[in-house]
């Protein structure tokens, strides 16, 4: 029998490497802009065709190469960052494992002209599909000029799962808002179809903040700032006025190396938790500068986790400075009367850098009929949004509670499907209680109904809307003011694959800037206060982009429109709104489940509480 184990070719060992590398266009911009970092460059400019798919070109100033460099820079793990094993451990670079290069070029049409300063003349490569083309001398700047053209046409297996040119560009700006962050002092420039999408001058932190997002963040950002010896952390917070339900900017940074950690952002959202509703997300721009032992970089190919050495120390120091700078300027939490009493004495430090957190969650237990982190009822408003089309009053049983005794006795129709509570309950008139804004609890005879407020709006909305929404034609009206937009690069591009779909159900708008326009025509059957929120809850929501968009049904848009709209109604509801809510919730065709198909509502049944009680 013949051997059957081979080694695999250079060219084939190139191709397997860049499937961890390079994923699509924003993986190639990201390595090369590193790689112009590592190079000391004071000006980097990125210019890409079709969102990179047909050309990615990143141009900078930094150090350039010699003509041997620049040919070796192309073969695997060679590299000018590391040269023996304990350099693993002392990383201060942004790339180091020299698979970049090789990667990229194993899978597009690669040429590079560089220079070195002292040097009179530069060098050209040429290298296609891993195959090097040619190396000339050439006459160009000091620096790197990289382009890279029709990315994966030798794979064309890989090149066509790529995504739309809007999706690969917001993938693209998402890299490039990691890099430009943490680096203000270098200028960036960014085009797409020769089109300016950012110019980045030399700035502070807090300008390349407010340039790279939003001018209007400027007012809300509150600086960061502490050291602890073996680790400094600086940056900015946000108010909590600035806080959103979805998307908000939550960038870490490692010694300028973005990273997550869903272990450090919990400490962030602990942090807030005494001053925040735990259904919005705070911004925040936070930059950790610790010694390169302490940490380890090599961990993930993309090298976006980061494993700290003194976590826990971490952990509490971030907590106690996000804290202490939210009391500088003015926001104090209020105390949870709640909870007061079961702080231990040990948890009150007068060293801010050492508090003892006392985690409520371990101690109190993570229970949720609902089997989700739910979303806690933030002080609004009253909705202004328009009640019609509503029910008709003889749909809505005034004692719906009669649906669910004896199943002799009933005489309305049940609705379709099967409800989970048990035919033999019944709610007593005046027994609801509002917990938390969050939950309705009324009693039944076989224990308790614990109904989700927000979902019962939901599903109630839902059938509203979706009954508007399938009446054709759908009618718009004109707005007495218009209502302007504003949005990021990524929320934009978000927005015009949605534009259709706006405007068949009433939206109008009128461009006025490159990144804002106005809303000058809204759906009838919605209020001008509110056309701006739902707009943006839409665009950022996740349930649309589990969606595909560019099919969305009349279903899908109504059950989105109408969390979006749940979301603005006030939950800290009396007992005749507890009531109505409940009537038109089981007056809907499936009061049960919400349109998203999550539970409206759990019986916590008599023999649960008693078997608790033993």
């Amino acid at each position: 029998m013949p051997d059957v184990i081979k080694i695999l070719p250079e060219t084939l060992v190139n191709k397997i490497a860049a499937g961890e590398v390079v994923q699509r266009p924003a993986s190639v911009v990201k390595e090369l802009v590193e790689n112009s970092i590592d190079a000391h460059a004071t000006n980097i400019t990125i210019n890409l065709q079709d969102a990179g798919k047909t050309l990615i070109q990143v141009i900078d100033d930094g150090v350039g190469m010699s003509q041997s460099d620049a040919r070796l820079a192309f073969e695997r793990h060679a590299t000018s960052k590391i040269s023996k094993t304990e350099d693993l451990f002392h990383i201060t670079t942004k790339g180091f494992r020299g698979e970049a290069l090789a990667s990229i070029a194993s899978v597009s049409q690669v040429e590079l002209k560089t220079r070195r300063e002292n040097d009179q003349i530069g060098t050209r490569v040429v290298i296609e599909g891993g195959k090097f083309i040619l190396q000339e001398p050439v006459s160009c700047p000091k620096g790197a000029n990289f382009l890279v053209k029709n990315l994966f046409f030798n794979v064309p297996a890989r090149r066509k799962f790529l995504k739309s040119d809007q999706t690969e560009l917001k993938h693209v700006l998402t890299e490039f808002y990691r890099v430009a962050l943490p680096h203000p002092n270098i200028k960036f420039s960014l085009f797409h179809n020769k089109s300016a999408i950012y110019k980045l001058s030399t700035s502070t932190l807090k300008e390349r903040i407010v340039n790279l997002f939003d001018k209007s963040l400027n007012k809300f950002l509150i600086p960061l700032e502490t050291d602890a010896g073996f680790v400094r952390i600086y940056g900015y917070i946000g108010t909590p006025e600035s806080a959103r339900k979805r998307y908000a900017e939550q960038y870490l940074f490692v010694n300028n190396r973005f990273f997550r950690s869903s272990y450090l952002h919990r400490a962030i959202l602990k942090a807030y938790e005494k001053v925040l509703a735990p259904d919005l997300k705070p911004l925040y721009f936070i930059f950790f500068e610790i010694e390169p032992q302490r940490i380890d970089v090599n961990i993930h190919p993309t090298k976006i986790e980061v494993n700290f050495q003194d976590a826990d120390s971490i952990y509490q120091i971030l907590i106690a400075a996000i804290r202490r700078s939210l009391a500088q300027y003015g926001i104090i939490p209020a105390i949870d009367f709640e909870t007061e009493a079961f702080i231990p004495q040990n948890a009150i430090n007068k060293d801010l850098d050492q508090i003892d957190t006392f985690d409520f969650e371990q101690e109190l237990g993570d229970y949720n009929p609902f089997e989700e982190e739910e979303t806690a009822a933030q002080p609004q408003e009253k909705s202004t949004f328009s009640k019609k089309p509503e029910f008709p009053k003889s749909s809505i049983p005034e004692n719906w509670e009669i649906l669910f005794e004896n199943k002799e006795q009933q005489k309305p129709q049940l609705p379709t499907q099967t409800t989970p509570i048990e035919q033999n309950n019944h709610i007593a008139p005046g027994k609801f209680i509002n917990f938390k804004a969050k939950y309705v609890i009324t009693p039944l005879k076989s224990g308790l109904a614990i109904i989700n407020i927000r979902r019962a709006y939901e599903t109630i909305f839902y059938e509203e809307i979706l009954a508007y929404l399938s009446n054709s034609p759908i009618n718009s009206q004109q707005t007495l003011y218009p209502l302007q937009v504003s949005l990021n690069h990524s929320q934009l591009q978000n927005f015009f694959t949605l534009k259709e779909q706006f405007e068949a159900i009433g939206y109008r708008f009128e461009r006025i800037s490159e990144t804002s326009f106005n809303i000058v025509g809204i759906p009838s059957f919605m209020e001008a206060s509110q056309a701006h929120s739902v707009l943006m809850d839409i665009i950022n929501d996740p349930d649309t982009e589990a969606i595909n968009i560019r099919q969305l049904t009349i279903e899908n848009l109504a059950a989105i429109i109408a969390k979006s709209r749940a979301r603005l109604q006030d939950t800290k509801l009396d007992e005749r709104g507890m009531e109505s809510l409940v009537n038109r919730l089981f007056a809907s065709s499936s009061p049960n489940i919400s349109p998203l198909g999550k539970k409206n509502f759990y019986i916590l049944k008599l023999e649960e509480i008693d078997k608790f009680f033993k």
